[in-house]
């Protein structure tokens, strides 16, 4: 086979020579890459022909199998443990809430019983703040009510007086303006006097062949105009003789109506001089009771992870109880499938102790060689390295 190639190798030598520096090189780097892949073959065969690739094979393929078994019972002896810690914190929790006791946890139980007694005793301050507080609001609710009402009542008298306020004032100005208009009427009906006896001394001295006419009608004219002025002159009197009066009914009303707003601005003030010790109280309380129920939220938070570990004692004195039965064979049921999980890794374990490791390391040494090879190999070929 040798003697075959090397007149081929020969023949090609020439147009190698031929080539470019860069196209030698890359010529290299293909051969390179086809002479990896070839060597790494070539191992294979070998190792083939002297068995020990059928055996390293079937170690690893066995290794890598009862290794993935192992890694599943794993993950499901997880699960398992987290279910058995579960239950045994559901078992604790019951049993006190059942009141199972027993001597083998006497002192836990007493722990627990301190705490109890402690926040039974924190609630019992926690009412007779929460009675005093429900007393004192009752107080403030009922101080409230009295003053809203003797300031609505206010309000609706100073409402009340402010609408007759409008309508005095009203009448008052239209009083006024009566009197006004009877003046001006008075003024106008003075000078049509004037003008008219004017006009009848005018007319008497004058020959007009109608005078005697003419002055008949001005006599009846100054008769009528007269007349109306009397009465207007009348009317006015009667009309200011009211002014005073309504003036006062408007200052009396306006006094009224700042009386009330007195009233009730010294109501709310006293409302608030008198609510203010009562809503420092309420606020006092409520602040203690806001302590109370942190101090009871602490105090059973504290008990929370007391009550779980009183579980794994519980499971261990397994005391006699109707109510923690049904806890007992879960429990039992769990440990059962721990115990069968953990029998399966310890036989994976003894099956991997008397497997060939040193074969199995073997095989997956040579399938990292023949990938890095492979890779390498075709890097070279296809000229990216």
């Amino acid at each position: 086979m040798t003697s075959s190639l090397l007149p081929q190798l020969f023949a090609g030598l020439p147009n190698f020579l031929a080539q470019t520096p860069q196209q030698a090189a890359n010529t290299v780097t293909i051969v390179i890459g086809v002479l990896l892949i070839l060597a790494f073959i070539g191992l294979l065969v070998w190792l083939y022909t002297t068995n020990k690739l059928q055996q390293w094979f079937q170690a690893g393929t066995q290794s890598g199998k009862w290794r993935f078994q192992d890694m599943q019972l794993a993950n499901e002896s997880k699960k398992i443990e987290r279910t058995k810690t579960q239950q045994i914190e559901e078992l604790g929790q019951k049993a006190w809430q059942a009141r199972v006791t027993d001597p083998s946890y006497e002192q836990a139980w007493a722990d627990l019983e301190a705490i109890k007694t402690q926040i039974d005793r924190i609630k019992d301050h926690s009412r007779t703040l929460q009675d005093q507080l429900n007393q004192v609001s009752l107080q403030h609710d009922d101080l409230t009510q009295n003053f809203d009402n003797q300031i609505t009542q206010l309000d609706h008298q100073r409402k009340d007086t402010e609408a007759k306020l409008k309508v005095a004032q009203s009448e008052l100005r239209q009083l006024e303006s009566n009197i006004e208009g009877l003046a001006n009427q008075k003024s106008s009906l003075q000078r049509e006097i004037k003008a008219t006896r004017s006009d009848l001394i005018n007319t008497e001295g004058s020959d007009e062949p109608d005078r005697e006419d003419i002055l008949l009608n001005l006599n009846s004219r100054l008769d009528g105009l007269v007349s109306e002025l009397l009465s207007v002159s009348n009317d006015e009197p009667e009309l200011a003789s009211q002014i005073p009066s309504r003036q006062s009914d408007v200052l009396s009303l306006n006094s009224r109506v700042n009386e009330l707003s007195d009233q009730v601005r010294r109501l709310e003030g006293q409302k608030s001089q008198e609510l203010e010790p009562l809503t420092l109280q309420m606020e006092a309380l409520e602040k203690q009771l806001r302590t109370k129920n942190d101090e009871i939220k602490d105090l059973e938070r504290k008990m929370d992870p007391m009550q779980s570990s009183l579980g794994y004692l519980v499971d261990n004195a397994r005391p006699v109880s109707d109510s923690l039965q049904e806890n007992y064979a879960a429990l039992d049921d769990t440990y059962r499938r721990l115990a069968e999980t953990t029998q399966e890794r310890t036989e994976i374990d003894a099956k991997l102790g008397d497997l060939d490791q040193s074969a199995s390391r073997n095989f997956y040494l040579l399938v990292l060689l023949g990938v890095i090879i492979l890779v390498i190999g075709i890097l070279l070929i296809t000229g990216v390295i």
